[in-house]
């Protein structure tokens, strides 16, 4: 409760006064939850990760329509359905697991929806630091290198590095 509060506090003194603050204080929020989920249990919810897209969309599209920026929310729309499809073709191949791919596609949205350059930063972040989390479970013989670890908070992480400069 007290990460989930300083967040949404961070949060709201980045987005202040923006139509979008709604939105992201959700994005923050579901993250949370996810995080905790994904460390404890190595799973992400089909049902938390709906309920950041579900909860997210139509906070987004009223901001959208107040900045008049349909193009944005079409762009997060697009992207989300790209990461979708391209990462669950990923699942089918066994590189990453279901839930982290319907993760990438929710944090795509918002992502997509803040610009390209926050895409590309939130997604490359995201990379890093799943990489750096490995490399160090694994150096400190936490995990195998065969060895399932949480990509979750690395996907949520990467998000808020771009989202919340």
């Amino acid at each position: 409760m007290v990460v989930t509060s300083g967040l949404v506090a961070l949060v709201g003194y980045r987005f202040a006064g923006s139509p979008e603050l709604p939105a992201m204080c959700w994005f923050a929020a579901i993250g949370v939850r996810l995080i905790q989920l994904d460390l404890v249990s190595r799973r992400l919810p089909h049902l938390h990760v709906g309920a950041m897209v579900l909860g997210g969309l139509p906070l987004l599209t009223r901001a959208a329509l107040v900045e008049d920026d349909l193009g944005g929310l079409l762009r997060g729309l697009t992207t989300a359905s790209v990461l979708f499809i391209a990462m669950h073709l990923a699942v089918s191949r066994g590189g990453i697991g279901g839930g982290d791919a319907n993760l990438l596609a929710a944090v795509g949205l918002y992502l997509g929806k803040a610009g390209w350059e926050q895409l590309v930063h939130g997604l490359a972040a995201a990379v890093a630091l799943a990489g750096c989390a490995a490399l160090a479970l694994v150096t400190l013989r936490r995990v195998s290198s065969r060895d399932p670890i949480a990509v979750g908070p690395a996907i949520f992480g990467g998000a808020l590095i771009a989202l919340l400069p």
